[in-house]
């Protein structure tokens, strides 16, 4: 533009246009001091307003150096609010799948009330499944830190352990034998879900089975028993060998079908034998306890009766205990038998005794030694004079009634009745074995008898070789006493030996009893004492 200014211009007009640019150049300046002075107020309030943003500015600058410090904080904040925005998401995700699968977690979270249930009802079958069920479930997840998962395994395997009392319970009730096989398979299962180390079907598992199993069934036994009442010992004793042998006998039965007979280490099942073992003595316990207070013998012998069947009858089963039975029998009975005969032989010495010489009291009242018809009868045959004894062989050997010489001898009748009431008595309940201990016993009755007389002669003088001069009544009861003694020796000694040789009637046991039971030296005894007379060379 300058330059088409220039051009179009002349020399003259260029050389004015200094002056004219001058004069405009001081008329624009003095249009702006014009300006100025009218707007003079424009510039306080620039300078005013200038004065305030710098102010402002200053004050935006440590707003904006606060802010710059703050920053970091703001960024961790903004950070650590993502993230629990991240865990708010992932946790409506949790929620989102869990109301998506809320009718199956419903069903695991029902578990343990199912089970429960199953178990109050005895449905075991069923609760085994829910048991297997639960295992299969949470077996994958057994290393996931879940609560919920952690509550459910604990309360399954506390109602698993709830479950196998429950069983054992069972087993503690009368029950069938198959229930008993179904109950056992019941245990056998259960464990073999819970054992996680192969424990299950090994020998130690099988004993302890079976430990289980006969600790329970005894339970139920001793419950059998406490319903009996006790009041009668015969009746208490009859009812518990009759319960016990129905009981034992179902139980063992029960144990063979279920765990079989097997032997373990070359023994026929030692927990069967231990349990075995066990309760026979607890039985024979009580029988020792009830026996001392039965002494009614027929009472006796239909418990030794009931005993020996029943030992006999578990022995199909290989329980038989007939021979520990036996003992216990013995010796109450040989306590029975020497008790009455001990009572025998005190009441004999006592009424005897009442015969003495020289005594406060009147014999008038006592029973006599040899009744009169008697004496009359000898001296009608001209013996008025004992003769030695000689021995009275019976014509028959089937004859076991009472020499008839021995109704003439009150005292002898009276002794002779309370052994033959006591062999009556021993006939209810004969054993074999008793035969040697009760001849011995039964000789030394006898040789008490003899030891009686003994003492009562030589306390009254009325020995043998003391037959001198003596008082009527001396001389009565000297006779009395020597026809006693040849009545014991000839009469009284053979058939009480003869009466208990037909209690044990084997040629065997008869040996041996004559062995313990020897009349020939009850009498060489008599002799003696001075009670018989010795028996001449030329007589034998």
């Amino acid at each position: 533009m300058m330059e088409a200014l220039r051009t179009a211009s002349s020399l003259e007009e260029l050389k004015k246009e200094p002056w004219r640019l001058q004069i405009q150049a001081d008329t624009t300046a003095e249009q702006l001091r014009g300006l100025v002075l009218k707007n003079y107020h424009v510039f306080i309030r620039s300078n005013q307003c200038a004065a305030v943003v710098k102010g402002e500015l200053h004050e935006l600058k440590e707003q904006t150096t606060e802010i710059m410090r703050e920053i970091p904080e703001l960024k961790e904040f903004s950070t650590h609010t993502q993230e629990e925005t991240a865990q708010i998401v992932t946790k409506h995700g949790d929620i989102q799948f869990v109301f998506d699968h809320y009718l199956q977690l419903t069903e695991l979270l029902e578990i343990p009330q199912l089970l429960e249930a199953c178990i109050h009802n005895e449905l075991f079958d069923s609760a085994l499944d829910v048991i297997q069920f639960a295992k299969e479930t949470f077996e994958d997840n057994s290393k996931v830190s879940n609560v919920v998962i952690q509550a459910l395994v604990r309360e399954v395997t506390q109602m698993t352990g709830v479950l196998r009392e429950k069983l054992l319970q069972k087993l503690r009730e009368d029950l069938q034998l198959a229930l008993c096989v179904r109950i056992v398979s019941f245990l056998r299962r259960l464990d073999a879900l819970t054992d996680g180390s192969g424990h299950v079907g090994s020998i130690d598992h099988e004993r302890q089975l079976k430990e289980e199993f006969l600790s329970c069934r005894s339970a139920w036994l001793a419950s059998l028993t406490r319903t009996i009442t006790t009041n009668d010992p015969y009746q208490y004793t009859v009812q518990l060998i009759d319960v016990k042998r129905t009981s034992w006998f179902d139980m063992i039965t029960q144990y063979s079908a279920i765990f079989g007979n097997e032997t373990v280490d070359g023994k026929v099942d030692p927990p069967l034998c231990r349990w075995a073992t066990s309760t026979v003595a607890d039985f024979i316990q009580i029988l020792m306890k009830q026996l001392p207070k039965i002494d009614d013998f027929s009472s006796l012998a239909t418990i030794l009766e009931q005993s020996l069947f029943f030992g006999g009858s578990l022995g199909r089963v290989g329980v038989d205990f007939r021979a520990i039975l036996v003992v216990y029998f013995e010796d109450h009975i040989v306590e029975l038998l020497a008790s009455s005969w001990q009572t025998a032989c005190r009441d004999f010495k006592a009424n005897l005794s009442l015969h003495a010489l020289g005594g406060g009291g009147s014999t008038m009242s006592a029973t006599p030694i040899v009744l009169a018809s008697y004496r009359n009868s000898m001296n009608g045959n001209g013996s008025g004079t004992a003769s030695p004894f000689q021995p009275r062989v019976p014509s028959n050997d089937e004859d076991v009634s009472p020499p008839r010489v021995l109704m003439s001898f009150p005292l002898l009748a009276e002794f002779t009745n309370a052994l033959l009431t006591s062999f009556n008595d021993l006939r209810l309940c004969t054993l074999a074995s008793l035969n040697s201990r009760l001849a011995g016993r039964l000789h030394q009755t006898l040789a008490t008898l003899v030891l009686c007389v003994h003492e009562f002669c030589v306390k009254n003088s009325l020995l043998v070789d003391q037959d001198g001069a003596k008082s009527s009544k001396a001389a009565s009861l000297h006779d009395a006493v020597s026809d006693m003694n040849e009545v014991i020796a000839s009469d009284l000694l053979p058939y009480v030996a003869r009466c208990f040789q037909r209690l044990f009637p084997s040629v065997n046991i008869r040996s041996s009893s004559l062995a313990a039971l020897n009349v020939l030296a009850l009498l060489e005894l008599m002799r003696e004492r001075q009670l018989l007379r010795p028996v001449d060379a030329n007589e034998t």
